[in-house]
């Protein structure tokens, strides 16, 4: 069931993403699973349906 509650808004400080459950209690959630997403982009949780808005650029690492 897909959540249609407001996108969390994230910055790429708080990347990488993960997601363990809505209320994010290790008690109830659900397994911890890594959300890819873009620059300024939105993704959601398969588990939860949880929407993820990256607000900025992710930043380019250079070798």
């Amino acid at each position: 069931m897909p959540n249609t509650s407001q996108p969390v808004v994230i910055t790429p400080k708080d990347l990488p993403l993960y997601c363990s459950g809505p209320n994010h209690e290790t008690w109830n959630g659900h397994p911890r699973v890594f959300l890819p997403i873009e620059s300024n982009g939105e993704t959601a949780c398969p588990y939860c349906g949880t929407v993820y808005r990256l607000d900025g650029e992710i930043p380019h690492h250079h070798s």
